[in-house]
C-alpha cells in the first residue's frame, strides 16, 4: 500500500509540471495588435533599434544573432512582439496555409531565453526577402513610417527607423553572408524604386496576425499609389523620392542635404553590386567545378545584371541633372566638393580625391580588399565598360579592362 501511495505522490508531482511543459511557448500573448500598439511599435523603433543590436553583451538573448538583411526586418518585428507580449505570426513558406507563430512548442525543454533565441533562428531560417511579400502589404507613400520596411524580393530589404523634417525615410539594414554584425544605419531613402508589376515589392508593412490570411488589397492602408507613379516616372530615382519627401517632409530639402543624400544612396548602390558580381563568381566557380563550364537561361537571368547596370547609369545621371539645377559645385559645401570630384571633366587635385575617397570607395567584391572609387566608377559607366554577363572575369565586370569582353558562354 505504501508503495501505491508512493508511486501515486510521484505520479502527481509530475503532472503537476505538466500543465507548464505543454503550455511552453515561446512567450505567452498578454496584449493584442491594434492601432495602439502600432503606434506604440513606431516609437520604440526609432527609440530602440539600434545598430548594435545584435552586438550588444547587455542584451544576451539578443547578442550575436547570425542575420541577413530580411532576418533583422523579421527580428524588428519578432523583438517587439516579445518584448510587449503581443502575437508574432508569419506564414509558413513550407506548408500553404499555415502559419509559424510564438505558440510554437517546438523548444518545450529548453528556458525561455533559449526558447525565444531558438525561434528567432527558425525565422530567420524559414524567411527571406521573398517571404516578405506575403507578410507585408504596400502603403501609400504620405504613410510611410518608422517600423515599415522596404522590400526588393530576391534582392534586399530594409527597416524604416525614422522620418525627417525633410521627409526622408531613414533605413537600417544587414547585409549577406548571413552572420553577426552591426547593422547598417543610412540618412537616405532606400536605393530601389517599386518595379515589381505583381506589387510585390517596394514600402510595405507587417500584416496583423488577425489579418495574415486576408489579401494584401484587404489591409488597412493598403495602396498601390507607389507603383503608379514609379511608372510615371519612368522609374528615376531621384524624381520618385523627390516625390516621398514632398511627402512626408516638414520643411523642404536644402540642395546640401539633397546632394549629400543622393550621394550616400549612390555610394550604397555601387556597393551593392558587389554581391551580385560576387554571387555570379561563386556560383561560375560552382558549376565549374561540376564540370559544366557555362550557365543556361535561368542561371543567366538569375546572376546578370543588365538592369541592376542601367539603373546604376540612370543613377548617375540624374545626381548629374541635379546638380545642374543646383548650380553644379559650390566651393564652400562638402557634399558639392565630393560631387565635383566624381563629375568633374577635369582630374581633381588629389587631396579632394582622398577626402571623396574617405567618404566613399566601391568595393569590388566580397571578402577581398579590391577598391575602386566613385570617380572611376562613373567613368566606366559613362563609357560603357562596365559587363552584366555572368561570365565575365571581375575586372571586366566592373570595367577595369577597357577592352570589350568577348563571350565564350552563350548570352540570353
Amino acid at each position: 500500500m505504501k508503495k501505491i501511495l508512493r508511486l501515486l505522490c510521484v505520479l502527481l508531482a509530475l503532472l503537476s509540471f505538466l500543465p507548464s511543459i505543454v503550455a511552453a511557448d515561446v512567450w505567452t500573448e498578454e496584449n493584442q495588435w491594434d492601432d495602439l500598439w502600432e503606434a506604440r511599435y513606431q516609437q520604440w523603433v526609432k527609440a530602440n533599434w539600434k545598430d548594435d543590436i545584435f552586438m550588444n553583451p547587455s542584451k544576451p538573448v539578443y547578442y550575436k544573432f547570425e542575420n541577413d538583411c530580411a532576418d533583422s526586418v523579421y527580428a524588428m518585428r519578432l523583438i517587439f512582439a516579445f518584448e510587449h507580449r503581443l502575437p508574432f505570426v508569419v506564414g509558413n513558406r513550407d506548408r500553404a496555409g499555415q502559419q509559424i507563430s510564438n505558440r510554437m512548442k517546438t523548444w518545450d525543454n529548453l528556458s525561455p531565453p533559449q526558447r525565444l533565441r531558438k525561434f528567432m533562428d527558425y525565422v530567420a531560417d524559414m524567411t527571406s526577402t521573398v517571404t516578405l511579400r506575403n507578410d507585408t502589404y504596400p502603403v501609400a507613400l504620405s504613410d510611410i513610417k518608422a517600423g515599415d520596411i522596404y522590400v526588393a524580393p530576391g534582392v534586399h530589404s530594409y527597416s524604416i527607423v525614422e522620418v525627417t523634417e525633410t521627409g526622408i525615410a531613414e533605413v537600417m539594414a544587414s547585409t549577406t553572408p548571413k552572420q553577426a554584425r552591426y547593422l547598417l544605419r543610412t540618412p537616405s531613402f532606400p536605393f530601389y524604386v517599386p518595379e515589381d508589376p505583381k506589387m510585390g515589392d517596394g514600402y510595405r508593412r507587417f500584416k496583423q496576425p488577425a489579418n495574415l490570411g486576408k489579401p494584401a488589397s484587404a489591409q488597412p492602408g493598403y495602396s498601390e499609389e507607389q507603383f503608379r507613379l514609379a511608372a510615371e516616372l519612368n522609374y528615376d530615382y531621384v524624381a520618385f523620392t523627390d516625390v516621398i519627401s514632398k511627402k512626408l517632409g516638414k520643411r523642404e530639402e536644402k540642395p546640401d542635404e539633397k546632394t549629400m543624400r543622393l550621394l550616400l544612396a549612390l555610394c550604397m548602390y555601387a556597393n551593392d553590386r558587389s554581391v551580385y558580381v560576387y554571387d555570379a563568381l561563386w556560383y561560375l566557380q560552382k558549376i565549374r567545378g561540376e564540370g559544366r563550364r557555362c550557365m543556361n537561361a535561368r542561371e543567366y537571368d538569375d546572376h546578370s545584371t543588365p538592369g541592376r547596370d542601367k539603373r546604376l547609369k540612370m543613377f548617375f545621371d540624374s545626381i548629374r541633372r541635379h546638380l545642374d539645377r543646383v548650380g553644379r559645385f559650390d566651393s564652400r559645401s562638402q557634399p558639392a566638393r565630393w560631387a565635383k570630384a566624381v563629375f568633374s571633366n577635369d582630374q581633381p587635385p588629389a587631396s579632394e580625391m582622398k577626402h571623396l575617397n574617405d567618404f566613399c570607395m566601391v568595393q569590388m567584391t566580397l571578402g577581398e580588399e579590391y577598391y575602386m572609387t566613385l570617380r572611376e566608377l562613373r567613368q566606366n559607366v559613362d563609357a560603357g565598360s562596365i559587363v552584366s554577363d555572368p561570365h565575365a572575369p571581375l575586372p571586366f565586370r566592373w570595367g577595369v579592362v577597357k577592352e570589350s569582353y568577348r563571350a565564350e558562354c552563350p548570352t540570353y
